[in-house]
């Protein structure tokens, strides 16, 4: 929220295109799309062919490991399985790189050893993009991509 903030005053036509390469640019960016993505949950679970299961979605961080985990966005399915959901923005396909991987990884880790969840963790990559395939690209179960989140979700039936 600082970048927009501390730069909404400027005057230059260009500012803002000028600025599109910037580390704070990147950072806002990255926060702009999560807060996109946990407006879209419904859709997320569209596309994982989840909308009829019951769910609960939360954020998750470590209480115990250092550095402590964080994870975007989980969804405890009832069905036994759990999406660990990490959400990256980027101009084109995301790439999974050694250090992605191993981060990837030791948060699932991390949720495994912390919860003692006995269900199955699968990773879920949800990008602008999609995801490139490279030699770390097997280690994800599922992928969402910013399409997926403006489609129509189904019916959400909400009781009292």
């Amino acid at each position: 929220m600082n970048f927009i903030k501390d730069n909404r005053r400027k005057s230059s036509e260009h500012f803002w295109t000028n600025l599109i390469d910037n580390a704070k640019h990147r950072a806002w960016s990255g926060y702009a799309f999560e807060q996109v993505c946990m407006q879209h949950v419904a859709q997320i679970r569209q596309k994982l062919g989840i909308s009829g299961v019951v769910t609960y979605s939360a954020a998750w961080r470590s209480k115990k490991s250092k550095p402590a985990a964080q994870i975007d966005l989980l969804i405890d399915r009832n069905d036994g399985i759990i999406n660990l959901c990490e959400m990256k923005y980027a101009e084109n396909e995301f790439i999974i790189d050694k250090k992605q991987d191993e981060n990837l990884r030791n948060k699932k880790s991390a949720f495994i050893n912390e919860t003692k969840t006995r269900k199955a963790v699968h990773i879920t990559m949800v990008t602008t993009y999609g995801v490139k395939r490279n030699e770390y690209h097997d280690n994800i179960q599922s992928e969402v991509t910013m399409d997926d989140l403006f489609v129509k979700s189904d019916k959400i039936l909400l009781l009292p």
